[in-house]
């Protein structure tokens, strides 16, 4: 290739040539269409080296820093010469406080780019309008006999990535054309706004550079007092009353240092910041370090809760049982799961000053009513949210929870005072490095190929190495940490038993070992149907899935609007929103009877059935309201469950449609529904034909689970059965009780199914297991207590197991129990660890070892279902942003 072309491949490096043209220049003119002071920072040598040069930069956009790279933000509407230059410094500040300036280099550099700025060697412009040119033009000194002018243009810009590593193609010209390129260089110059030439201006330049950035000296005296300060207000602790060590005492509740530190760290954060996020793992005290900080803090308040753990009337269990403990007997227990009353409750009583929200991982999405509701019960209050879980899904969970008392646009957390920036930066970078692991082998060429571009995007590269997906995403966990830790307490058992202050205290705990899988066989025909139904049938209908969900998008048949992936729509905001809420609803139900045949055969086969019935009332409902003709019918679709499915557990969402499709048999509609006219559709007959497709589809199901005996003979029961056998069948370990087992499923019908399975596989083992699939009265909770927890003051020993959904998996102790069974794997691993920390509690050890066995189906099976993959990817960001301290799906966990 010829010299003149510069590729930044190789020795072809426009960094080095631009270094080695500006040791030699007397007058220098770029034009980039991003100014970054990387990209300066990139030459410093090259400028060193000539004390005599003046270089003209000329920027042609307004820059920030997203997902680690520079993005375009428009402002060529009607704005002032004064908001471009705020513009133009709003940019300088977000580019230089990252972390890439960071350096001792950097600190030293920087001093010699002030220099030149006030001695107007480097003066900055900036263009009228937005510019992407890239332009370097270069006045040799007289002595460079053989030429004295060149250009250099292409597609670099004057940053880091665009000097060095990026790949890039630029052409150096020095034979013609200079001329006709200084001439639009200068045009350019003569209209643009002036950034470092009026004193004014240069003057909020330098102050900027050497107040607002990192590059700010400061003395060592003023850092040593910042540090101090940081450290101080992070972890200073206020002293606690002897009466909160008077009630633990009371209540026979062992005086742990760091649960007492925790009081204190947790009062000074709550002075200093109005609220505070205990995100200590299950099972350390949670409870008790609110309860501590409420009577503390001597104010009246309320608990938010699950209802299931508000407790009992004579105030044994539960929330209700601590208030009283902690003597904060004017509070209030509310549920969470009745915002509405509450906040009536709350709203006109200025003498309720704190809020605890328990298992506040809850609220993570911001915009639902529920979320509302307690936003507005929190406002003006003090907060205390608890949680072992705060990291859900993805980055935007922690900042809904923030949010709850923070001022999201004004925090002082941080330096960056926005937080919704900040994190829906951390957001995109998050969402981008999941695609590229999901999706960088996929063999859909479209996600495959945009996997690529975004891992190009982030790391200036076109072959995809994991190992850096993994090291960026480790970054990424521990920016979160730098955000969240001045107003969280978050500590794991390996944290107090590394700290010499607890590990004596926090000795004796049981050792969680690595987890069991229990991968169950399928016989080749059933192993045929099983992929069926994951690749066939209720595959993405980009891929080929058969199931078309007809009647939870009838907006697209409505509007005429065919299902892919990619496509980009030109409807109106509200019109978009509606298409995308029901491709949701859409996407959800698919899911849910994916997770449903995963779980079990039966909760499959009754998740079918309801689906037949469903659609079939559809089809006459349609057909009723048309007077016997369905093109003339309606069909209504209920808004509410389409704003708040995200919000619903899997159970009642299928409970949730059962309801609504009685209700509107009987004629009744819920407020916010929507009615279809069939006739104003513009695919009408491919609506009612996809009805009918998916009344067959669901048929054809049933009759196959019939013929492979499926649910008779279910081959994940019985390996269920053989392993639960096996374990309490185990004699004890010396000095330890029998162990009992706790099993959990995501699904009521599937806990009723293993019952049904235990009566037929041994009536003993069935009466010895205590089954919760429904609510939960008084007396279901005393057997629950009296059985399984070993802090109970009073010990039955009626059930080895307890067969139980989720409804158990938050708020109680179970840890007469050394096994935890996860019957089936949520897709969110927040509730694995809520199952494990039922067994894993600090108050009182009873086995030296826990255990955790994971069901999961034929690894070929797993490969669809992806239960293992998805909560795996997601327990690595968890593990990393907040720490855990056990692994809980795979023993290559980190």
């Amino acid at each position: 290739m010829s010299k003149n072309f510069i590729t930044n491949s190789n020795a072809q490096n426009l960094q080095t040539r631009l270094s080695e043209l500006i040791a030699q220049s007397e007058e220098l003119k770029f034009l980039s269409g991003f100014f970054y002071f990387s990209g300066i920072r990139e030459l410093y040598e090259g400028m060193k080296a000539n004390p005599d040069f003046l270089l003209k930069v000329l920027a042609g956009i307004k820059v920030d820093v997203i997902n680690s790279r520079l993005v375009e933000l428009d402002y060529s509407g009607n704005i002032s010469d004064e908001e471009k230059v705020e513009l133009f410094f709003e940019s300088l500040r977000k580019s230089i406080n990252t972390d890439h300036f960071d350096t001792k280099d950097f600190y030293e550099q920087s001093k010699y780019f002030i220099g030149l700025i006030q001695s107007e060697r480097m003066i900055i412009r900036k263009t009228y309008e937005p510019n992407h040119s890239k332009l370097y033009l270069f006045k040799l000194r007289k002595e460079q006999i053989s030429r004295n002018k060149l250009f250099i243009t292409g597609s670099s810009n004057l940053t880091k990535a665009g000097l060095t590593t990026q790949n890039e193609f630029n052409v150096e010209i020095s034979d013609y054309g200079f001329d006709e390129a200084e001439n639009y260089f200068d045009e350019l110059w003569d209209k643009a706004v002036l950034i470092s030439e009026k004193d004014d201006i240069k003057r909020k330049l330098v102050e900027i550079l050497e107040q607002e950035t990192m590059i700010k000296e400061l003395s060592p005296y003023e850092a040593y007092a910042l540090v101090l300060k940081s450290y101080l207000e992070t972890y200073q602790h206020k002293d606690i009353s002897t009466v909160i060590i008077q009630l633990l005492e009371k209540n026979s509740y062992k005086r742990y240092q760091y649960q007492l530190d925790a009081i204190k760290q947790a009062v000074a954060i709550i002075e200093a910041n109005n609220g505070v996020l205990v995100a200590d793992v299950v099972g350390l005290g949670k409870t008790i370090i609110a309860c501590a900080v409420a009577r503390q803090l001597r104010v009246r308040g309320i608990v938010i809760c699950p209802p299931g753990l508000i407790g009992d009337e004579n105030k044994t269990e539960g929330w209700k049982k601590y208030l009283e403990q902690f003597e904060l007997y004017d509070w209030e227990v509310r549920s969470s799961g009745d915002l509405e009353k509450a906040f009536e409750y709350i709203k006109d009583k200025n003498d309720f000053e704190l809020v605890i929200v328990d298992e506040a991982h809850r609220f993570r999405n911001q915009d639902t009513r529920d979320y509302e509701l307690l936003k507005n019960i929190c406002r003006n209050r003090k907060v205390i949210l608890l949680t072992a879980t705060p990291f859900n899904n993805k980055p935007q969970d922690v900042l809904s929870l923030l949010n709850l008392f923070v001022v999201p646009k004004k925090s002082t957390i941080t330096l960056n005072t926005n937080l919704v920036d900040t994190f829906r930066e951390f957001n995109k970078i998050f969402e981008s490095l999941a695609y590229i692991k999901k999706n960088c082998s996929s063999s859909d060429t479209y996600k495959m190929n945009r996997a690529i571009e975004l891992y190009k995007m982030l790391f200036n590269e076109l072959t995809v190495d994991l190992k850096k997906v993994k090291q960026r995403s480790e970054f990424l966990a521990k920016q979160i940490r730098d955000v969240i830790e001045p107003v969280t307490i978050r500590r794991n058992r390996l944290d107090l038993q590394k700290n010499p202050d607890y590990s004596q205290e926090v000795k004796e705990l049981s050792e969680v070992e690595n987890p069991i899988e229990g991968f169950y066989e399928l016989s080749p025909e059933q192993s045929r149907f099983y992929d069926r139904v994951i690749k066939e049938f209720f595959a993405d209908p980009n891929e080929g899935g058969k199931f078309t969900g007809a009647i939870y998008r009838p907006f697209e048949y409505e509007e005429g609007i065919v299902y892919t992936e990619d496509e980009k729509l030109v409807v109106d905001k509200e019109k978009n929103r509606e298409l995308l809420q029901q491709r949701n609803l859409f996407d959800i139900m698919r899911r849910l009877i994916v997770k449903r045949f995963e779980s079990s055969f039966g909760a499959f086969q009754k998740t079918i059935e309801t689906f037949i019935k469903i659609n079939n009332d559809v089809l006459k409902f349609i057909a009723k309201t048309g007077n016997g003709n369905v093109f003339k019918g309606e069909y209504i679709l209920d808004r509410d469950l389409l704003e708040n499915i995200l919000e619903l557990d899997n159970d009642e969402i299928e409970k949730h449609l059962v309801e609504y499709e009685e209700l509107i048999k009987k004629g009744e509609y819920p407020k916010k529904h929507k009615r279809y006219k069939i006739e104003n559709f513009k695919q009408k007959e491919r609506f009612i034909k996809d009805i009918q497709s998916d009344i067959a589809l669901f048929e054809k199901i049933i009759e196959e689970l019939g013929k492979q005996k499926l649910v008779e003979n279910d081959p994940k029961a019985l390996k269920l059965y053989e392993c639960v056998t096996a374990e309490i069948s185990k004699k004890p370990s010396k000095g330890e009780p029998s162990r009992k087992i706790v099993i959990f499923s995501e699904y009521a019908d599937t806990v009723k199914h293993l019952k049904q399975k235990f009566d037929e596989f041994d009536k003993k083992l069935s009466e010895r297991t205590l089954v919760v699939s429904g609510s939960l009265p008084q007396s279901k909770l005393k057997e629950i207590i009296e059985n399984f927890d070993a802090s109970a003051t009073k010990q039955q020993n009626n059930y080895d197991v307890l067969l139980s959904t989720d409804k158990l998996s938050e708020g109680f102790n179970l840890n007469r129990a050394g096994m935890v069974i996860n019957y089936d794997i949520p897709w969110n691993p927040v509730r694995v660890i809520q199952r494990l920390g039922r067994i894993n509690r600090i108050s009182k050890k009873v086995f030296d070892k826990l255990y955790i066995m994971n069901f999961f189906p034929t690894e070929r099976g797993a490969e669809y279902v992806r239960s293992r993959e998805i909560a795996q990817n997601k327990m690595f960001m968890i593990h990393n942003t907040l720490g855990e301290d056990s692994k809980i799906f795979d023993i290559d966990e980190e």
